[in-house]
């Protein structure tokens, strides 16, 4: 319990608390991440988007990398990265039905010596810098393929949804031998999707996972040269293939398992290790999200010095992000004509200045248009216009300082960095119901304050931000005194 006329210090840097699934009360922090610094625990507005690409607009579909050249896919027709003015697309020849999302080798990225793209429904083609080849290999096809396509020690891997894990000749995503497939336990239910971590191929199922290595069980053509890793099975699954992300050598998914609750995992070596707290899985174990849902994706970025992983939940009109330098969970989102919606970037690729274009891009799923992500930037594409703001939002949790006597609080005082803009504050007495009228706080000035800021038993407290601008925000210190009722 704070002393009378002492200061108690206010933090907006509290992890999502929801009690219901819903983001309607309690702390949550939006388009914003955690910072340690000298001065405390900070809050930091999170990097903003620009158009790298104009022109065609349609449904964003994925991007992949070709010797010396990036592509982003608008309406099953792949875009050079940069591309301005409409056409000029290269079309993939008889998709598999629909606007699809695309999974991709890089010959680049990967080291495979052919590209490769697999949609949604195991649909696969190569790709030679100009025309799009389908497989028609009636071992690859012959029975649905799940999305996911890796590459190991000269070969291709897919994933039927049956379980069957199959692999191409060497150096030959053209030609499945029929002998060469792997089959995990049975009882894991359904294959999800397949991907490469570390050395290792990992196999999701709706209910499982597996570990395979490269044993060079069986020579190529005459059996696949995958086999178990020994003591790496679970029985934790894969809720969404759309999910599943490789970051920095720690894999990430939304898991569920032969019981309902959702939560989300990581592998970090080959150790499952569980990141999602009570107040996520919350969120996650909602009815609105269906199993394997088109409406659910996620991709991972290493920015400002932090790593993400970014997981929209479009039936549910958020953004999940955790930041595993600060192992904390937020949200981010962005306004579209005017309203406030999930954020709008999915499909990441590193851009390495090829056509033009560096750093981290992503495609909008507003307009298909390639996106680029970046720290100098502070506001975020919008279709027809120059930009919008991004609405930064902090709430914390009811402070009581240990004790239900009335306080009042005669100043509050920001600590931030010194930026020509302004937040608004206010606050709630009535467990979230209703907030003041916000008050407007310059940060300009040496002084950041506000007066005469009421009195109360329990207080919850909102900031704001929508300028154009930077924005860190370390801790509120408040002169405070008790009153003995």
């Amino acid at each position: 319990m704070a002393a009378p006329d002492k200061d108690v210090t206010i933090s907006w840097a509290h992890p999502i608390g929801t009690r219901d699934g819903t983001l309607t009360k309690d702390a949550k922090m939006v388009n914003c991440f955690m910072e340690k610094t000298e001065n405390g625990m900070a809050i930091v507005k999170r990097p903003g988007t620009s158009y790298a690409s104009s022109g065609t607009t349609g449904t964003a579909q994925g991007q992949f990398a070709y010797f010396g050249g990036q592509y982003f896919i608008i309406n099953n027709q792949a875009y050079a990265s940069g591309s301005v003015g409409s056409g000029g697309g290269i079309a993939i020849p008889s998709p598999s039905g629909g606007m699809l999302a695309y999974w991709s080798i890089s010959a680049e990225e990967a080291g495979a010596p052919i590209t490769v793209i697999q949609d949604e429904a195991g649909g696969l083609w190569t790709f030679n810098g100009s025309v799009f080849t389908k497989v028609t290999d009636t071992n690859y096809n012959s029975t649905s393929v799940a999305p996911g396509i890796v590459y190991l020690d000269g070969v291709y891997y897919a994933m039927r949804v049956d379980g069957q894990v199959i692999g191409s000749a060497i150096n030959d995503p053209t030609t499945w031998p029929a002998l060469d497939f792997a089959q995990a336990d049975v009882t894991y239910l359904a294959g999800i999707t397949l991907l490469r971590h570390l050395n290792y191929i990992i196999a999701f199922y709706d209910q499982g996972t597996q570990v395979f290595w490269d044993a060079n069980a069986a020579p190529n053509t005459q059996g696949i040269a995958l086999l178990p890793v020994l003591n790496a099975s679970f029985t934790t699954g894969c809720f969404n293939a759309r999910t599943v992300v490789e970051l920095n050598d720690v894999s990430v998914w939304v898991a569920h398992s032969s019981l309902y609750g959702r939560t989300v995992q990581t592998f970090q070596g080959l150790q499952m290790v569980q990141i999602s707290d009570p107040f996520i899985e919350k969120i996650l174990s909602q009815p609105a999200l269906t199993q394997n849902s088109s409406q659910m994706w996620a991709f991972g970025v290493r920015i400002c010095g932090h790593q993400f992983y970014v997981l929209t939940l479009a039936q549910l009109n958020v953004t999940l992000v955790y930041d595993f330098t600060a192992q904390s969970w937020s949200t981010w989102s962005t306004i579209v004509n005017g309203v406030e919606q999930f954020f709008n970037g999915r499909f990441y690729l590193r851009a390495e200045g090829f056509d033009g274009v560096f750093g981290d891009t992503l495609q909008d799923t507003t307009t298909g248009r390639q996106i680029v992500l970046s720290e100098a930037t502070f506001t975020d594409a919008a279709f027809a216009l120059p930009a919008v703001n991004i609405p930064v939002t902090c709430v914390t949790p009811n402070y009581d300082w240990g004790t239900l006597n009335w306080k009042r609080f005669t100043a509050m005082f920001q600590q931030a960095d010194t930026v020509t803009t302004t937040i608004n504050i206010s606050f709630s007495d009535d467990d979230y119901q209703t907030f003041s009228t916000p008050r407007t706080m310059s940060l300009q000035f040496p002084l950041k304050q506000l007066r005469n800021c009421g009195s109360s038993r329990r207080r919850a407290w909102k900031m704001t931000h929508s300028d154009s601008t930077s924005l860190r925000l370390y801790d509120v210190k408040s002169p405070v005194t008790l009153a003995n009722r």
